[in-house]
């Protein structure tokens, strides 16, 4: 039985402090959902995308209780380690 493949991906924005209304708020949502569905079906095999999920959620989170990372270069060769 073949098993089939998932591709997940996660977009993330954050809105800061102006009032933005659920309507804004979901128009936003779909037109990400669109652009991306769209993009990935342009790139991949045709008939490869069989099923989309999507999900929005919405919180709130307390200023500076999250980690930034900086960019990082997944094809560069990894630093030896200090010693």
């Amino acid at each position: 039985m073949a098993k089939s493949k998932t591709m997940t991906v996660t977009i993330e924005f954050e809105l800061g402090q102006r009032q933005n209304r659920w309507r804004r708020i979901d128009a936003a949502y779909q037109a990400a959902v669109k652009a991306a569905v769209g993009a990935a079906k342009a790139e991949l095999l045709d008939g490869s995308v069989s099923t989309v999920r999507s999900r929005l959620t919405h919180g709130y989170r307390v200023a500076g209780l999250f980690t930034q990372y900086p960019d990082v270069d997944a094809e560069a060769a990894p630093e030896p380690p200090v010693e």
